[in-house]
């Protein structure tokens, strides 16, 4: 190979080399090679929120110790823990839990018990949500039982009115257009597993300046017997005026209701939970 041949050749070596290792080369007429992504630039979606536990109760004290996170209505009989893992709520038993609650608009709010209803005929127990307003109140009956040998058995509720005004055969609130909404779902349950038989699961969910509040009860293997919602009206939830409580109450029937039988006055409470999701600005 000639002197110039070789000076060729060495030239063009030189120039592949510029062109395929230097970042600084340029190839004519191609734009500029574009930056990868930042990994800060990406945006991210907002999670959802997530049910956190702002009140719960499991009943683990001593046998006969009072439950820490209730008191007893003046005029009605208290309630013990049993030393089980269970608050018992005896005869004429009236308890609220001593927090209350008041949430921001658009908080997810779960109210949550595990329990055991009496089997008689002449009491009735219940786990309510109260609005303790007089001007405006609010009451959701998350379970309520008249026992087995009462036609309505097991129920739940919706009140936003309390007729208070003498037997006038008349329901004033029924009258106003503020009637209450009540559910029988004692025939849901399977039988030798009713309300007064097992414990069960039940829940009440609703959302603070919502309309609608949606119940269900489920047993261990997450089996509903019912899934149940109110009609939609801001007034079947809980307002913000004052704080919500939770109640518990076992009460006599009615003497011209009662029916004789059964041997269990107590409700039997295994544990209560209020949990709530937060709004956020996805949500």
């Amino acid at each position: 190979m000639s002197g110039l041949a070789r000076r060729r050749v060495g030239m063009l070596a030189a120039a592949l080399v510029l062109v395929s290792g230097s970042a600084a080369c340029a190839i004519p007429g191609a734009g500029p090679t574009p930056a990868p992504p930042s990994r800060g630039d990406v945006a991210r979606p907002t999670p959802a929120p997530e049910w956190q536990t702002l009140f719960s109760d499991s009943f683990d004290g001593a046998a006969g110790a009072w439950p820490e996170e209730w008191h007893h209505m003046p005029g009605w009989n208290g309630a013990a823990q049993n030393g089980l893992g269970q608050l018992e709520v005896g005869h004429l038993a009236q308890l609220r839990s001593t927090p209350g609650w008041v949430l921001p608009p658009g908080t997810q709010v779960r109210v949550s018990t595990s329990l055991l209803m009496p089997d008689t005929g002449s009491n009735y127990a219940a786990l309510w949500v109260q609005h303790p307003n007089a001007a405006d109140p609010r009451e959701i009956d998350v379970i309520e039982s008249y026992g087995p040998l009462k036609p309505a058995g097991a129920q739940l509720g919706s009140h936003i009115c309390y007729d208070e005004t003498a037997d006038n055969a008349v329901n004033e609130c029924e009258a106003a257009g503020m009637s209450a909404e009540l559910w029988p779902v004692g025939h849901t349950f399977p039988a030798g597993a009713k309300p007064w038989e097992s414990f069960w699961e039940y829940h009440a969910e609703f959302t603070v300046g919502g309309d609608r509040v949606q119940f269900h009860a489920q047993d261990g293997s997450g089996h509903r017997p019912y899934t149940v919602a109110t009609t939609r009206d801001p007034r079947r939830v809980p307002g913000n005026t004052v704080p919500f409580h939770l109640r518990l109450s076992n009460k006599d029937v009615d003497a011209a209701d009662a029916v004789p039988g059964g041997t269990r006055h107590s409700m039997l409470v295994d544990w209560i939970t209020v949990q709530v999701k937060y709004p956020t600005a996805a949500s």
